[in-house]
């Protein structure tokens, strides 16, 4: 679980959304305070800004930040709004309480927490006058302690050196970060990490100089262990692996911030630490319970000290078991993994019964507080949400899909989570009946067509996560609708693809929300930091993809992206930057407003050099430019197409294979500067371009590794990766339009296995970018000709369908399942994730809490992957050959006042 998706899930049930939309249910009353003359108001997200306009700030230098909790936070930030009127400081502050308790939650960003108001001081005169003139003010006041600064004296005041504008740069994982310039005037990354430190070469005035040295000393009382490595770091406080003696046992210990790691009730890490130690003391000798050591504060923390739990934890265990996510599932497998699985939960439910037992819910029932000791027994860890029967206090956190609606209490919390545990153990998806609880029994269904499961396994899962108006699940009116009809038209043996097209496409037309200036479709969280226009996760992908599977636009909807084209910032990049909003214009028949746009993205000088992948750096502009020098007739473009490519290809050959600045795959790896390098030797017929993008293929085939199934993947830290983004999939993209022109060429022996990665029969997304869609757009875009079918025999799936095997082709394919019978059992299996929106096909985007419109994560990917399967409709800009060009004749679409046309 991304832990960033949970602040943009509490604004909308059905859609992430910007905090701002949540918090602003309870703002602070300064938020819309008139103020003097000369002072002026600005919007920050989830911040208001109130500055003085006869001030110039300068770009970076010591600021301050105020700490609060959430029951002082008015009174703080009244004191602190007046010092700064009647000082002349410039500030900011947090817009409201339920954004202050969502900074000081549990999984928010270490580095950010705490921070409720910001002062903006100029200089060292200015900045010493106002610690010396808050600190008295504020005396007495706590909150949660800032990670990232120098504590400033006794109260809530810290204070750092960083940026004041906003300005960028691309840090070594070639992320774009806010940056600081150095003395040197080049732009290095502004670190905003979970320790506080100053660079080099910053100023540090003489007053700060002694707490600036007090800090870096050693702080006392130390800690009674010696910690050996970090297990987990949240926003409550580390988890760390140690000894208290050199010989002796490994010991768990588990931190707690005051303040911090707040709840939705606002309950601190302390307080559920205490409570934790309370319930295991309880708990004390019970077989699947670690044995507890001690509670123990060290300076202003608390540490719970446990036993050491060998083993893997039960998400571990599923991925190394689980038998669908590789290409071929015999019988025998799946029984076997079955049979293990049924002896897991039934292992489960005995502990859970021994807690019951004792007057103890455990509360937080999830896999990954799940550990499987060498030995095969299970051991719990992770008490904080544990709470007595006779006094019972409901969670309030909780693992997504795992976490019990509203209704339930005492002992029934874990007997769901028990539930939606069975559920996962066989399909990975439990948090897609908290998205629609409607998902419970379908999935049910489809555990008992594919497994060998006894007679009664999923009574549990039907009773416990179906809808009931009992327990306040009753399905929210715009799920559910037409459930079977809509499923119905992705399951069938074969595709209706005019009705699945159009399905879609209204589905994602009742998402839009043309009134809103902040984003026309939903999407992923991406939208709220990356931009919503770009083709990723913005307006521009969807509309693409509506354009190019024939599904046809709304009038109203390119209008708004011309619109808000002509008056965002403007910021490089195909997918992620305006280079993909104008080449998208421009298919739409607005060549005028994509002109436009490229002059602006031309003129406007970054604040950082853009990087050399295809998602937001050089080769993906490449692409563009190349567009609109065969759209105009202009080979000055194709000139600075050239230099773009080149200079992509020249970044990427100097860092080599090993680099850590980048990922692998299409979009941020080499084979995006692979792609565009093939398709400008099909413009220019330079062989030199083509040798170069061999080698730049190279560089990404040299991250991926060959797994026991005989799959390439990219490996990922500990994962393997088959999918566009940064997996072998997208890598296989590029190979095979680096084979059309050069087919003796090494690389082409990843082909078959890189072909097999794309054909396993679980995918836990559904989306284009790193899901199922993807493999989908893949394995359309190179399967054979229909003449090179070879023999078959049934093999079973999930979606209760035959499958089909077949023999090596004479095309150089080697797969097990034929690429046409993957691709059937993919678009089936498609309905495992779809859930009814308004009675019509959408899907959920990344992390599956929330339904995505968006071309990356969202049904605008479903539906382009879709129509390269059933329509051979285009995929992703330039995967297939030449861009799109833009409107010639066209076909109407489904009838929507005011489209414009599809092309054909």
């Amino acid at each position: 679980m991304d832990n960033r998706y949970e602040a943009y899930a509490y604004a909308d049930p059905i859609f992430y959304d910007s905090p701002r939309r949540w918090g602003a249910q309870e703002e602070f009353t300064a938020v819309s305070r008139p103020l003097p003359t000369g002072w002026e108001r600005g919007d920050l997200e989830i911040w208001a800004v109130v500055r003085p306009q006869d001030v110039q700030l300068p770009p970076q230098g010591w600021k301050i930040h105020v700490s609060s909790c959430a029951e002082d936070a008015e009174a703080v930030l009244e004191q602190v709004y007046d010092y700064c009127l009647r000082e002349h400081i410039t500030f900011k502050f947090l817009r409201g309480l339920p954004i202050l308790q969502m900074q000081n939650s549990k999984y928010s960003p270490r580095g950010s927490s705490g921070k409720f108001c910001t002062l903006y001081p100029v200089g060292d005169t200015e900045l010493r006058r106002c610690l010396e003139g808050l600190g008295p003010l504020l005396a007495g006041r706590r909150g949660p302690y800032i990670l990232s600064d120098l504590r400033w004296g006794e109260g809530p005041l810290y204070l750092r050196y960083g940026g004041f504008a906003e300005r960028h740069c691309h840090n070594d994982a070639g992320q774009r970060v806010l940056a600081l310039e150095d003395p040197d005037g080049r732009l290095v990354p502004d670190v905003r990490g979970p320790g506080f430190s100053v660079p080099d070469w910053a100023p540090v005035p003489e007053f700060v100089e002694a707490a600036v040295a007090e800090r870096a000393a050693p702080q006392t009382p130390e800690l009674p262990y010696t910690v050996e490595r970090v297990l987990h770091f949240s926003n409550a406080g580390g988890v760390y692996l140690g000894r208290k003696d050199a010989d002796g046992p490994r010991v768990v210990l588990k931190e707690a911030r005051p303040h911090a790691g707040l709840d939705q009730r606002g309950v601190d890490a302390v307080a559920r630490l205490q409570q934790e130690h309370d319930m295991m003391a309880r708990l004390s000798g019970l077989p699947g319970v670690p044995a507890l050591h001690e509670l123990l504060t060290v300076w202003e923390h608390r540490f719970l000290v446990q036993e050491f739990v060998e083993g893997q934890s039960l998400s571990e265990w599923l991925t190394a078991k689980y038998p669908l996510i590789h290409p071929d599932a015999d019988d025998t497998t799946v029984a076997e993994y079955t049979r293990e699985a049924i002896a897991v939960v039934d292992r489960i439910e005995h502990i859970l019964d021994g807690m019951h037992a004792r007057g103890v819910v455990f509360g937080d029932l999830h896999p990954r507080n799940l550990i499987i000791r060498p030995n095969g027994d299970i051991c719990f860890i992770d008490f904080e949400l544990a709470s007595p029967v006779d006094s019972f206090v409901r969670p309030a956190l909780g693992a997504a899909g795992f976490t019990a609606p509203s209704g339930y209490t005492g002992p029934e919390i874990d007997r769901y989570g028990l539930a939606a545990i069975r559920l996962w153990l066989f399909l990975p998806l439990a948090q897609l009946s908290a998205l629609d609880s409607g998902k419970g029994t379908e999935l049910a269904d489809v555990i008992e067509r594919r497994f060998p499961v006894p007679p009664g396994y999923t009574a549990e899962i039907r009773r416990l996560l179906a809808p009931s108006p009992s327990d306040g699940r009753t399905p929210r009116p715009e799920l559910g609708l037409r459930r079977a009809e809509t499923q119905a038209l992705l399951s069938g043996p074969t595709a209706d693809w005019p009705a699945v097209r159009d399905s879609l496409a209204a589905g994602i037309r009742a998402m839009a929300t043309p009134h809103r200036d902040d984003r026309l479709f939903p999407g992923d969280i991406a939208q709220f930091t990356q931009g919503s226009l770009g083709l990723a996760h913005g307006a521009a992908g969807v509309l693409y993809a509506l354009h190019a599977s024939g599904a046809g636009v709304d009038a109203e909807h390119v209008r708004w992206l011309v619109d808000a084209a002509r008056t965002r910032p403007a910021r490089p990049g195909l997918y992620t930057g305006g280079h993909g909003v104008a080449y998208t214009l421009d298919l739409l028949g607005e060549r005028e407003a994509a002109l436009g746009l490229l002059r602006r993205l031309t003129d406007t000088v970054p604040d950082s050099p853009p990087g050399p992948d295809l998602s937001s750096g050089r080769a993906g502009i490449a692409l563009t430019l190349l567009h609109f020098a065969g759209a105009t007739d202009d080979s000055r473009l194709l000139d600075t197409a050239l230099v773009h490519a080149l200079a992509s290809a020249d970044e990427l050959e100097k860092e080599g294979p090993a680099s850590g600045r980048r990922k692998a795959g299409l979009m941020s790896g080499a084979s995006g500067a692979a792609l565009a390098l093939v398709r400008l030797y099909e413009h220019t017929g330079d062989h030199a371009l083509l040798e170069r993008a061999e080698t730049l293929l190279q560089l990404d085939l040299e991250r991926c590794v060959t797994a026991a199934d005989g799959t390439v993947q990219v490996l990922d830290g500990y994962r393997v990766l088959p999918y566009i983004e940064t997996g072998s999939t997208g890598i296989g993209l590029t190979l095979d339009a680096l084979l059309a022109h050069h087919p003796g060429s090494p690389t082409a022996r990843h082909r078959t296995p890189i072909g097999r990665a794309a054909e396993p029969e679980f995918i836990i997304q559904p989306g284009l970018f790193n899901g199922r869609a993807g493999l989908i757009g893949y394995l359309a875009l190179t399967r054979p000709h229909p003449h090179l079918l070879d023999s078959r025999r049934s093999v079973h799936t999930l979606d209760g369908a035959d499958g089909t095997d077949a023999a090596e082709g004479p095309d150089g394919w080697g797969p097990a399942v034929h690429r046409q019978t993957a691709l059937d059992r993919h678009r089936r299996l498609l309905a495992l994730h779809q859930i009814s929106y308004q009675g019509h096909l959408a899907f959920p985007g990344d992390q599956l809490l929330r339904l995505s419109a968006d071309l990356a994560t969202g049904s605008a990917g479903v539906l382009l992957a879709l129509g390269t399967a059933l329509a051979d409709t285009p995929f992703l800009p330039w995967t297939s050959g030449a861009d799109l060009t833009p409107p010639g004749p066209t076909r109407p679409a489904p009838a929507t006042a005011g489209q414009c046309p599809a092309p054909r």
